[in-house]
């Protein structure tokens, strides 16, 4: 089946892609899609995660025990509050990319 690496970049402009791309990772996780999958979300996603509560909340409750990565650069220079993100893990995220698609994860883009 493989591994699928969902990486969400879309911000307010693009929200309903973004939510696409969230939609898309946990059916592949809920109904086998793949063998593997990963979540990342990164620039303007990450911002929308923290300014926009229902988005948010979308997130939450569809990725259930999952936690999804967000770019710990980001959440540190932009000041992000930690309360808004306790539910992913804050990581940097660029060599995690590239160690993912190393290991065979498709990268899909959102």
């Amino acid at each position: 089946m493989g591994k699928i690496l969902v990486i969400i970049s879309s911000g307010k402009e693009a929200k309903e892609k973004a939510m696409t791309g969230v939609m898309f990772a946990t059916n592949s996780m809920k109904f086998g899609w793949a063998d593997s999958v990963e979540i990342i979300f990164i620039g303007p996603s990450q911002d929308l995660l923290v300014e926009d509560e229902e988005f948010r909340n979308f997130v939450i409750s569809n990725i259930g025990e999952y936690k999804p990565l967000v770019c710990k650069f980001l959440a540190d220079s932009r000041q992000h509050p930690k309360d808004k993100l306790e539910f992913a893990r804050v990581e940097y995220v660029g060599s995690i990319i590239n160690q993912l698609i190393d290991e065979g994860y498709t990268p899909l883009v959102f």
